[in-house]
């Protein structure tokens, strides 16, 4: 599936949960943000200049995936692609399974590689590939 059918998908999915989502031009060092919020509807701002590798598609993906897996506590979680905390392993991980349901619902597994998944979207593969390995064959 190509970036942008991707992002349309991630799109429908933010706009089911009734999650709001806002585009920004903050400085390039400022990474995406969620809001989660008591009894409203979680915010999620994508900032365009942010300077990472990742595309946006993937940075959605990983914000919807705090509002989705994770707790629902209000909190404010920024785009990391680490996992040096639990949220944010849960986070990408959640980002992971939706980018791979996504990509390969209608590829047989013979045809599905872990390798230009994690190249597609620019994920460390040696903190990655079992995750997206595992991911990929639960399609």
């Amino acid at each position: 599936m190509e970036i942008e059918l991707l992002e349309e998908a991630v799109d429908k999915i933010i706009r089911s949960q009734d999650i709001e989502l806002y585009y920004a031009e903050y400085e390039v060092d400022d990474p995406d943000t969620v809001v989660i919020r008591e009894n409203k509807s979680a915010i999620i701002i994508i900032n365009i200049n942010f300077e990472t590798n990742i595309p946006i598609v993937a940075r959605k993906s990983h914000e919807l995936s705090h509002v989705i897996y994770g707790s629902d506590e209000p909190s404010v979680y920024n785009f990391s692609i680490g996992l040096r905390n639990e949220a944010e392993k849960i986070a990408n991980k959640g980002m992971v399974n939706i980018l791979a349901k996504l990509a390969f619902y209608e590829t047989p597994l013979e045809y599905r590689s872990p390798y230009k998944f994690m190249e597609a979207f620019h994920f460390p593969t040696l903190s990655y590939e079992k995750m997206v390995i595992e991911a990929i064959e639960n399609v």
